[in-house]
Formats: structure tokens, sequence, C-alpha cells
């Protein structure tokens, strides 16, 4: 992706395309409801935040607008305005269109943060989003849907959002009939793809985001590996001195697109709240009220792991061989943390099965699957912020050197953390565009679900073997009289 970069249209990191940026309004400009009243607000504008979620609906951002023409006066917002720009990084075919020439403008929703600063002038931020998010809430998906979740999501984008933006999606498993009642479309759209799995892959659960190219249905797997092997990254951050000159006595554009600013380990483990969600063991409970039988399904991490690709691979393409974040030992008595399902519980009622049918992979398989799938990616996430970049999406793959803190030495000769090290899915990009400083940066918030380097094995018992054998239990009031007894005591002592 960074390789792609034409150096001979950027000169330098942090620059950036910005076309004339224009205000839309509901209202005609010549009165004939056929052409809205335009306002460009392009010298206006200090900053602009634009916003990408593996975990959002859409695209969102907004521009922070010193205000000295009161536009607010010649074009009163209401909150039902667009806004057109184009951005991009010079020398990179990817970039953000929300042009009118498109058809797929940003939609303000709300204006906040106004304030005077100068005698007739003003500061203001306006938020917008696209134009999806807005339809989103104005639509319920209310009929009964039969055929490929692929297929329901594609009616639902088309039918009930209305979108007409690019839409890629990933083909599913089996034959499902789902009967909606009046969901919102993304909320249904979220129903579908909790009970769906990818036709090339045995992980569960499917993702559906927008990014710069349009709308995407996918599953987390698909971003790890393309035709039965690891997936490539497309960029390698580092943190490392800049401008750095090379052999030629240039300064390496490519490497310093690539060069973290900063960074920080936002999370690397929690255990408790792992347990709590399921992510190492859980015990799935479907009962039929009808027939009045119920099943048990028993989910192992340890036994999943290996069947599905993650962020780390052996090193020729293939899957991750015991690289996973919960490391191999004996808990207690010969058990390890997966061989304890009964730590939670998930209930589902297959009575649904009246209204909702499936051929192909059931819920109750699916569900905890998915579930520790993505919550797994949690465990280990990384921000860092770097140069502005627009060929960057989320869902991408890229991999991140993170320093030890520690001196290079004979146990680690390159300093890096061996276990934070390594490939990660771009989860979230926050675009940052200062046109007060000529500059654009991004903050990246990255996960990964392995380890480059597996945990060390360890057989010993670590929790009975270890602890206090000689506790004793106590009754609360025979203790308070034991207090007692003693401050009369005392007091007899002081007579």
């Amino acid at each position: 992706m960074y390789e792609s970069i034409d150096t001979n249209k950027l000169d330098k990191t942090g620059r950036f395309q910005l076309d004339d940026i224009a205000l839309l309004s509901y209202q005609s400009a010549d009165g004939s409801n056929e052409n809205p009243k335009s306002i460009s607000i392009r010298s206006l504008v200090m900053e602009i935040n634009l916003y990408e979620s593996l975990e959002g609906p859409g695209i969102y951002g907004n521009v922070i607008v010193a205000d000295g023409q009161a536009v607010l006066s010649h074009l009163p917002l209401t909150g039902y305005e667009s806004i057109e720009f184009k951005l991009a990084t010079p020398g990179c075919s990817k970039g953000y269109d929300f042009s009118t020439m498109t058809g797929h403008p940003m939609h303000i929703y709300k204006i906040s943060d106004r304030q005077p600063t100068t005698p007739g002038s003003q500061i203001y931020m306006l938020h917008f989003c696209s134009k999806e998010m807005l339809s989103n809430e104005m639509t319920r998906v209310n009929r009964t849907m039969t055929g490929t979740v692929d297929q329901m999501v594609i009616d639902i984008f088309r039918s009930d959002i209305e979108s007409t933006k690019n839409l890629i999606v990933e083909e599913t498993k089996g034959i499902h009939k789902f009967v909606m009642p009046r969901l919102k479309p993304f909320n249904a759209i979220s129903k579908l793809a909790a009970n769906a799995e990818p036709m090339k892959y045995a992980s569960s659960g499917m993702i559906f985001y927008e990014d710069s190219t349009g709308y995407r249905f996918r599953s987390i797997e698909n971003m790890l590996a393309i035709s039965g092997a690891a997936r490539p990254v497309v960029a390698k951050f580092q943190q490392k001195p800049r401008n750095v000159k090379g052999g030629t006595g240039e300064t390496d554009i490519i490497k310093e697109m690539q060069t973290v600013d900063s960074y920080a380990i936002k999370d690397q483990f929690d255990t408790l709240k792992n347990l709590s969600n399921g992510v190492y063991a859980s015990k799935m409970v479907t009962h039929d009220i009808f027939n009045k039988t119920f099943s048990e399904l028993d989910f192992d991490y340890n036994t999943y792991f290996p069947t599905i690709f993650h962020t780390e691979h052996d090193g020729k393409g293939g899957m991750t061989d015991n690289k996973g974040q919960l490391p191999v030992f004996n808990y207690k008595d010969n058990k390890m943390i997966s061989d304890k399902p009964e730590g939670t519980m998930n209930f589902v009622s297959t009575t649904s099965k009246v209204q909702n049918e499936y051929e192909g992979p059931e819920g109750e398989r699916i569900f905890p699957r998915a579930l520790a799938q993505k919550l797994s990616f949690k465990s280990q996430v990384i921000t860092l912020n770097a140069r502005g970049f627009t060929g960057l999406s989320v869902g991408d793959l890229c991999s991140f050197e993170v320093p030890a803190y520690e001196p290079p030495g004979m146990d680690n000769p390159l300093g890096i953390d061996p276990y934070m090290s390594g490939r990660y899915i771009v989860r979230k990009i926050h675009h940052k565009i200062s046109t007060v400083k000529d500059n654009h940066s991004m903050n990246l918030e990255l996960i990964k679900d392995a380890v480059r380097v597996a945990y060390p094995e360890e057989n010993l018992d670590i929790l009975s073997k270890k602890e206090n054998q000689d506790s004793l239990t106590y009754l609360q009031y025979e203790l308070d009289d034991t207090i007692i007894d003693i401050a009369g005591n005392n007091n007899d002592v002081t007579a």
C-alpha cells in the first residue's frame, strides 16, 4: 500500500490535497427546487476530523469553522444540509470523495461549541455523517427474508437504506429464513451477521462497516487470510528517528510515512473480563419450549484456536500454531482455564426456529465462536500516531515493532517486545487535517488476537499448591463478642 505512493508527487510527509469545501442547503438558490444553495467555507475551515471504525455503521467527522463571514446568517443551518469535499494524500490513488459529483456528500447533523471570538467573528464545530446513518434512523425492516445472509444484507442495503454506494460482500454458508420485526436496517444486518458463517473460512460472525471505498460485509478471518494463506501487511510501522538520510543522501519518504510519532499500549490483557465474557470457555444451553428438550454445547478456546487464521501465523503463510493469548498451563487439578466452561453460561431458545429457519451453520454453534473471536481482539490494543495517509483503511493488516523496555542484549538482540510486536488489524482511524498548520496526521487503533512468540508452557498446578491451606472461617457475631470481651477486660484493668 505505502509502496504504491508516487514519491514524485509527495515530497514531504503530512501533505494533503483538499478541494473546495462547500455547504449545500436544502433551500433552492433560484427558487426552482432543483439547485441547492451553496456557499464555500474552504477559507474558514481550521480543522477537519474524519473517523473510520470497524465497529461503526458509517464514516463520520467534524469541521472546525472560524466564521467571520456570517455564514450561519446567509445560509441558515438546520440539520438538513450537506457538506462536500475531497481529501487525498498526494501520490496516492485512494482517498475520500464526498462530492455531489459522486452523489455521496456527507450530511450535517449537529452544530456545537459555538462561541464568539472577536467582534463579527465566531467559531463553531459542524458535525457530519454518512447519509446511510440518517436513513437508518428513519427506516424499519418489517418482513420475512429468505436466502443466504449475504444476499439479505444486499437487499436491506439497497432496498431499505436505499444506498447507492459501493458494497462489497463476502459469501456466506447456508440458506436462512428470518422474520425481521420492525428492526432498524443496521440492527437487522447485525442480527444477520451474528448468524452468518463465511463461505471459505471456519470462523463465525461477520462485520459490517464503511471505509473510503464504500460499505463492506466480511469476516474477520477474511481480513487475515487470502487464498488459503496469511494476507500480507500493507504497512510496516516502526518507531525510529525521523529524517534519517539513506545511501543517496535523500530522505526515504516511504519509510518516513511509516515512522510512528508516538504510541501507547492501550490494553494488553484482562483475564477477569475475558473469563466473564466467555473468551476462553463457555457453555451454550439451548432449549425448545414446545418439545421440552434442551442441550448443552461447550466452547474451548484452545481447541477452536488452531482451526482459524489469526494475526500471527507459522511463518509460512499458514495458520497459527500454539501462539494464542492464553498460555498453556495447568490452572488447577490438571485442568486449563479453557476446560472450565461453567464460568460463562449462554441461554438460547431454539423455539425461534418456528419462524427463523436455516440450513447450514447453526446459531448455537456460531454464537460462542463469534463472541470469543471478536472479544479476543480486545486483549491486545495499541494506539499510534503517524503521518496522514488516505490509502490506509480499517480492516487493513499492518505490522508494528513495539520497542522493548530494556537495552538490547543477548536475550533480546532486536530490542523489541516479542509478544506485543507483530501483525495487527486496523480497527479505527482518525484523520486530523489542520489547515492552519498545513498538516495531516492520523491516530490508529490496532488490534491483534495472537502473539508472535508462543508463551512458555507450565505443567505445575499454579493454584492449589501455592495457597495457604490453614485458613479459618469465623462467625461475625462471635467475632463481635470477642471484641466486646476484650474491651471489657481492658476497662477493668484501667479502672
